[in-house]
């Protein structure tokens, strides 16, 4: 089933709540599906990589895709949040994760079409890491972005994240955000720095640590701040070395199913700095799995959101009703 309107059908009770307050689903390393047999190493390719390549091309590729499908396919899948891995060549600028994939804004192309056909939606490019690029890199990086977006961008300058609701950006024609991590430059106006949009890297080679650490981690969490929990992974050098014939798809299906539980548990939403934190963006590798069911996951938890608001409201009102009738 299409989940490319998701965001246009929720009730206009959460299109009015910031999308910092939402639960959304999103791929993690969006564009590796683009990694092919032609493919060359890339400046972030560690040691390992670079050694296991020379010999095993084929492996280090089965490693290093973490997305099967599409950047369209993804959107239809309910994903609005890309987390992207930026690499210059040539002063070309190509999305990679140990191989070159793409450029950059092939895929780019897709999202704007989607979001000009789809302007109830609002997608998010987490601009995650950069490699092999100076000061003039960035500063073309962000020429080309603002030109390409244009006045899709919900910028800081349109107000907070927390005045980021749907219904504002449908009103404002504001479909884009953008988070530019690690800039060793002053940012534009038009970007979100990583402060805003904190995305812990779990760093972990277990399921069960792995919640452990997503527990403990969203503590950390303030009101006013988005937040990225890392459904994945991350393997060693001899994680992978003891699954020579596996690949990262299958150990995402584990993950998956062991994370299920503690996924579908969460309630994302507003909070108190005296309250325990929520969530917002999930991240998963192969977000494809089952027909997207990890997106499933996601965008139901917003249901659970919509049933507090609404008890939320008929407690406030009856306590209302018994104070006014205790005053009569």
């Amino acid at each position: 089933m299409s989940k490319d309107h998701w965001m246009r059908d929720l009730p206009s009770e959460l299109r009015d709540l910031s999308i910092i307050n939402l639960a959304i689903p999103g791929s993690h390393n969006s564009m590796t599906y683009g990694i092919n047999s032609k493919s060359e190493l890339s400046p972030d390719a560690e040691t390992s990589i670079r050694r296991w390549h020379r010999f095993f091309p084929c492996f280090v590729r089965r490693w290093s895709k973490t997305q099967s499908s599409g950047t369209l396919e993804q959107l239809e899948l309910g994903v609005r949040y890309f987390d992207l891995r930026i690499a210059q060549k040539d002063d070309k600028f190509y999305y990679c994760h140990g191989l070159f994939a793409m450029e950059i804004f092939e895929p780019l192309l897709e999202i704007r079409q989607f979001v000009d056909t789809h302007p109830e939606e609002v997608v998010i490019l987490d601009l995650q890491h950069f490699y092999a690029m100076t000061v003039a890199h960035h500063q073309q990086l962000h020429k080309d972005l603002i030109q390409f977006f244009a006045h899709r961008l919900y910028s800081t300058v349109d107000g907070s994240l927390k005045d980021c609701t749907l219904n504002r950006c449908l009103e404002m024609q504001r479909s884009v955000v953008i988070i530019y991590r690690r800039c060793p430059i002053p940012l534009p106006l038009r970007f979100w720095p990583s402060f805003a949009w904190p995305t812990p890297w779990p760093n972990k080679a277990s399921v069960k640590k792995l919640q452990s650490f997503l527990e403990d981690s969203l503590l950390s969490r303030q009101p006013q701040q988005g937040y990225v929990s890392q459904c994945l992974i991350t393997p060693t050098g001899r994680y992978i070395a003891f699954r020579l014939f596996f690949t990262l798809k299958s150990t995402a299906k584990r993950v998956d199913k062991k994370l299920q539980p503690w996924i579908q548990e969460q309630i994302p939403g507003p909070f108190e700095p005296k309250d325990e934190p929520r969530v917002n963006v999930f991240l998963a590798d192969f977000v494809s799995l089952k027909d997207g069911q990890f997106c499933d996951w996601v965008i139901n938890l917003n249901t659970k959101l919509l049933e507090q608001l609404t008890g939320d409201r008929e407690l406030e009102s009856t306590e209302s009703v018994e104070k006014q009738e205790a005053q009569g």
